[in-house]
C-alpha cells in the first residue's frame, strides 16, 4: 500500500513562524512535524510515498531527499499553480496505482493506521475518512455518520447555528484509485468542498472511521503551542528524541547543564545545548539546539528553537522564538509573543503579550514594544462575529486596527472599484469611518459617503448607484458596554458571504496588504442627498395618498440625532403627526404617553435603522413574534409579493396564513444575509424599519382598522424561547450527543438542529454564533405542550455538558 503527505501548506496563521519555511517543516520538539508522519506511516509498513509541494518546496526536498535516511522512498510532485487538496493527489495519479492513504504534513497524530485500513476494507468503501471529536469544530469539516458508519451528512467549516457534530475530519484518508474518475487534471478541486459532497450524491460509498488516539492540526500559534504541551505531558503516543535524565526532564547530546541550574519538569533540552549555573527553566519550555540559556535568565512554558541566545537576568513567559534569536541581557518577552527568525531583542527591552516580530528585525535597548513590529496581531477570536466586526470603542477598536481592517478589505476588492461607506452622527464613529476610508483609498479604492444616515440607506446606495461594496459603521451604548460595529455589504447591498469575511480574515492576519501607487490611490466622495432619494424610493412602494387621508398620529422613541434627520421628513411627506420622547424611554412609559396622547400606535426603531417594534393605541408592546406574524400579513394581503423569508424558528401557523393570501414562506437561517436574499431589492420588512414602518401604515388606512384590530387578524402563536447556558467547548459534544438521541426523528438541519414532534409541533435547537449559549425554540397547539416539548432538550443540554 502506498501513502502520500500533503505538504503544500503555506502556514498563514503560523506567521512569522513561517514566514521563510514552509508548514510542514515547522519544529515540534526539534523535528519538523512532517517527520512524524513519515514516522507513522513507516511503523505500518507504508513506506513507498507521494509528497505533494507547492509553498517552499525546496525547503522539504532539502531536508528529506530521497527518504532514506529516514528508511522510506520519496516521491515529490509538486504543483506550479494551487490545485486544491485533491487535486494535488490527481497530480500524482500514474504513482497511486493501488490503495493508498492520505496523510497531512502539518498535522501531529498517533493514530493506528492499521485500523482505519482494516476498516475501510471491511466496509468495501471507496473513501473512507479518519474521524475525531474536537472541542471547537468551526474550523474542520464536520461529520455525522448512519449506525453503519456510512456518512451521510458534512460540512465544511461551518458557522455554530450549523454544527450539528463534534466529530470532523481529520484530513487521513484511505482511498480507492477509482476516485481518480470524478476528478480533471489541472483543475483545483478540494477533498471537503467538491469530491465528498459530488460522491455522496452519486451515492458512492463513503464511511467515517472513529480513530481513537491524539490529532492535532497545527493550525494556529495557540495550537502549536499545545501540541508541545501534550507531547511533554505524554498524551501524544510518538517518540522523540533525547533521553530522560530525570522524571519529566529530556535532554540531547552533549547538553551541558551547569551546577546551580534550575529545571523543571516537564522540559525537552535539544543536542548542543548550554543552560548556565543560575539559569531558571520551569515547566513546558523546550529549547532547541545550541542554544545558550545564561545566569539569571528565567524561561517559563516558553518555545525555543535553534541556535537562540537568552542573556542573563532575561524572562521568557510563553514565548515562541524562531532560529538565530539573540535576545540581550533584561530583555522581557511576555506570554504568546512570537518572534521570527534572526531577530534582535536589545537590553532591557519588553515584548507584550500577543506580540509578533517578523524576522531580522533589531528591537532597541530599553524599547516597550506593545504592538506588533509588521502591522497587525492575532486575536483570540475571529475578526467577524454575526454581524460584522465590533468591539469596545477605543480600546478594540482603534483607527489604526480600522486602518488594518479597511485595507484588508481593500486587498480583496478590485482595484478602482466604488463602495458605499457611512456612519451614525456619533464622533466615535465618524473618527473610525475617517480611519477606514483612508485604508480603502490607500488600497486604490474610491469611496462615496453618504453620511449620517443608517445602514438600509447603505444598502439602497448600493443597489441604486450600482456599486461593488459598501461599509456601515455605528457606536452603541447600549448597557453601557461602549460598542462600535462595522457592517459590510456586497455588491447586491446583502451582508457579505462568510466566504469573503475568511477572505479578509486571512488578508488580515497575513498582513497581505495592496499598496495602490501614488497616483493611483482611490478617491472619495460625498452624497449629502441620498437620505432623501431613500425617502422618495421608499414611498413608491406605498400609496401615500391613503396614509396622508388617515393623518396618523405617531409617538417616536426618537434621539433627533442627524443620522435620524430623516424620519421627519419622512412622517411629514405622509401628514403624519409625530411627537417625540426622549431615546431613553422606557417601552411602559412610552406606552403610557401612547394612551395619554391618543396616538395612533408608538413606534421604536432600532440603532441602525433596521429594526422596528411597535406599541398599540392601548399601550400593548408587540413581541417579535407577532411582529413577525405582522409582516407576513401585511407583506401578502395586496398580492405585493408572492414570497417571503423567515427565520426557521418563525411560528408554523405562519405558513397557513400565507396560504390563505395566495403567498408562501420560505423558512431561512436565521440571519440577515438569508434572509434578504429572498425577494428583489435591498428593503426589506425585517431589516429596514422605515419600508415595514410604512406598509404597515399603508394596510391600517386601506382597510380603515387600528394596529389592536390589525393585530387580531393574526393567528395565536404558542411559541416558547428559552435561553440555556453552555460553554464554548462543550457546544459541539452537546450537538453531537443530541443528533445521536433524534437519530430516527423527524429533523431539518437548515438552521440548528429542529425536531418535529410525532403529536404536533417542533423543537428547535440553535447555538448562538456570538455567546456561550444555545436558544429553544418551541412550538405546540398549547402553550403548556410547548414547554413540555422544549423542557425536554433543555434538560438534555445541560446534561451533556456536564457529562
Amino acid at each position: 500500500m502506498k501513502g502520500v503527505i500533503m505538504a503544500g501548506g503555506k502556514g498563514t496563521r503560523l506567521r512569522p513562524l513561517t514566514c521563510n519555511l514552509p508548514k510542514p517543516m515547522v519544529p515540534l520538539l526539534h523535528k519538523p512535524v512532517m517527520e512524524y508522519s513519515i514516522e507513522l506511516l513507516k511503523k505500518y509498513g507504508i513506506t513507498d510515498i507521494a509528497v505533494t509541494l507547492h509553498y517552499m518546496p525546496e525547503a522539504i526536498k532539502n531536508y528529506f531527499g530521497d527518504g532514506s535516511d529516514f528508511g522510506v522512498n520519496l516521491h515529490y510532485f509538486e504543483e506550479t499553480t494551487p490545485l486544491g487538496t485533491a487535486g494535488s493527489i490527481k497530480n500524482a495519479e500514474e504513482f497511486l496505482d493501488e490503495r493508498f492513504i492520505v496523510i497531512s504534513g502539518d498535522a501531529l497524530t498517533d493514530f493506528d493506521l492499521s485500523k482505519g485500513i482494516n476498516y475501510h476494507a471491511e466496509k468495501d468503501s471507496l473513501v473512507t475518512i479518519f474521524m475525531k471529536q474536537v472541542e471547537s469544530p468551526l474550523e474542520y469539516g464536520v461529520i455525522m455518520t448512519n449506525q453503519d458508519g456510512e456518512i451521510i451528512r458534512f460540512l465544511e467549516k461551518p458557522s455554530w447555528s450549523e454544527v450539528f457534530s463534534d466529530t470532523v475530519n481529520t484530513g487521513i484518508y484511505v482511498l480507492e484509485p477509482e476516485i481518480f474518475n470524478y476528478m480533471e487534471k489541472d483543475v483545483q478541486t478540494d477533498f471537503s468542498k467538491d469530491l465528498f459532497p459530488l460522491l455522496m450524491k452519486e451515492g458512492r460509498p463513503l464511511y467515517g472511521f472513529p480513530a481513537d488516539g491524539y490529532w492535532s492540526d497545527i493550525g494556529s500559534l495557540q495550537q502549536y503551542r499545545q501540541s508541545h504541551r501534550d507531547m511533554l505531558d505524554g498524551e501524544v503516543n510518538l517518540p522523540f528524541s533525547g533521553h530522560e535524565i530525570d522524571k519529566g526532564i529530556w535532554v540531547g547530546n552533549n547538553v551541558v547543564i551547569e551546577d546551580g541550574a534550575k529545571l523543571e519538569s516537564p522540559v525537552h533540552i535539544a543536542d548542543g545545548a548550554v543552560i548556565r549555573s543560575g539559569a531558571d527553566v520551569k515547566s513546558y519550555t523546550v529549547i532547541g539546539r545550541n542554544n545558550v540559556i545564561s545566569s539569571q535568565a528565567s524561561l517559563k512554558k516558553s518555545i525555543l528553537w535553534h541556535d537562540v541566545y537568552v542573556g542573563s537576568d532575561c524572562e521568557l513567559r510563553g514565548a515562541t522564538l524562531a532560529n538565530g534569536i539573540m535576545v540581550e541581557q533584561g530583555a522581557t518577552i511576555y506570554e504568546h509573543a512570537v518572534v521570527g527568525n534572526h531577530c534582535k531583542i536589545g537590553k532591557r527591552s519588553t515584548l507584550k503579550p500577543e506580540v509578533k516580530i517578523w524576522p531580522e528585525k533589531e528591537i532597541y535597548d530599553e524599547a516597550l514594544v506593545h504592538t506588533s513590529l509588521i502591522w497587525g496581531r492575532k486575536a483570540t477570536k475571529s475578526l467577524f462575529g454575526g454581524r460584522g466586526v465590533s468591539g469596545i470603542a477605543n480600546v478594540e477598536i482603534t483607527p489604526d486596527y480600522i486602518a488594518r481592517l479597511a485595507s484588508a478589505y481593500g486587498a480583496v476588492l478590485p482595484h478602482g472599484c466604488h463602495i458605499a461607506i457611512a456612519s451614525d452622527s456619533h464622533s466615535f464613529s465618524e473618527l473610525i469611518k475617517g480611519a477606514f476610508i483612508q485604508g480603502l483609498l490607500s488600497s486604490g479604492i474610491n469611496t462615496c459617503d453618504t453620511s449620517p444616515t443608517v445602514a438600509p440607506v447603505v444598502r439602497f446606495a448600493i443597489e441604486e448607484d450600482n456599486l461593488q461594496g459598501g461599509v456601515y459603521i455605528r457606536f452603541s451604548n447600549r448597557g453601557g458596554e461602549k460598542q462600535v460595529f462595522i457592517e459590510f455589504y456586497d455588491h447586491k447591498g446583502l451582508p457579505i458571504h462568510p466566504d469573503l469575511e475568511r477572505k479578509i480574515e486571512n488578508a488580515y492576519w497575513q498582513e497581505d496588504y495592496r499598496r495602490a501607487a501614488f497616483d493611483m490611490i482611490g478617491k472619495g466622495t460625498h452624497n449629502n442627498f441620498k437620505n432623501e432619494e431613500y425617502i422618495e424610493a421608499l414611498l413608491h412602494t406605498v400609496n401615500t395618498k391613503r396614509i396622508k387621508n388617515s393623518k396618523f398620529r405617531i409617538v417616536v422613541n426618537y434621539n433627533h440625532q442627524p443620522y435620524l434627520s430623516f424620519i421627519p421628513i419622512l412622517f411629514n411627506k405622509l401628514d403624519c403627526e409625530f411627537l417625540t420622547v426622549p431615546s431613553q424611554t422606557g417601552a411602559e412609559e412610552m406606552a403610557s404617553f401612547v394612551r395619554v396622547t391618543n396616538a395612533n400606535l408608538g413606534i421604536l426603531v432600532g440603532e441602525a435603522g433596521e429594526t422596528l417594534s411597535l406599541i398599540t393605541e392601548s399601550g400593548k408592546l408587540l413581541d417579535e413574534e407577532t411582529m413577525l406574524s405582522l409582516y407576513v400579513l401585511v407583506t401578502f394581503y395586496e398580492g405585493k409579493q408572492n414570497e417571503m423569508a423567515i427565520p426557521i424558528y418563525g411560528s408554523s401557523d405562519l405558513d397557513s396564513l400565507a396560504g390563505r393570501l395566495n403567498g408562501r414562506l420560505i423558512r431561512t437561517k436565521a440571519n440577515p444575509r438569508s434572509i434578504m436574499e429572498v425577494g428583489s431589492g435591498v428593503m426589506n420588512f425585517q431589516y429596514d424599519a422605515q419600508y415595514a414602518l410604512i406598509h404597515i401604515l399603508e394596510m391600517m388606512a386601506t382597510q380603515q382598522i387600528s394596529l389592536s384590530e390589525l393585530v387580531d387578524l393574526l393567528p395565536n402563536v404558542n411559541m416558547l424561547r428559552e435561553y440555556v447556558p453552555c460553554p464554548w467547548d462543550k457546544k459541539g459534544k452537546v450537538m453531537r450527543r443530541l443528533m445521536e438521541d433524534i437519530r430516527d426523528n423527524n429533523v431539518e438541519l437548515v438552521d440548528g438542529i429542529k425536531v418535529f414532534h410525532p403529536e404536533g409541533g417542533w423543537t428547535l435547537i440553535l447555538p448562538d454564533v456570538e455567546q456561550p449559549i444555545f436558544t429553544v425554540y418551541s412550538q405546540g397547539s398549547d402553550m403548556d405542550q410547548a414547554k413540555e416539548a422544549a423542557a425536554e432538550f433543555i434538560n438534555k443540554i445541560r446534561q451533556y455538558q456536564q457529562v
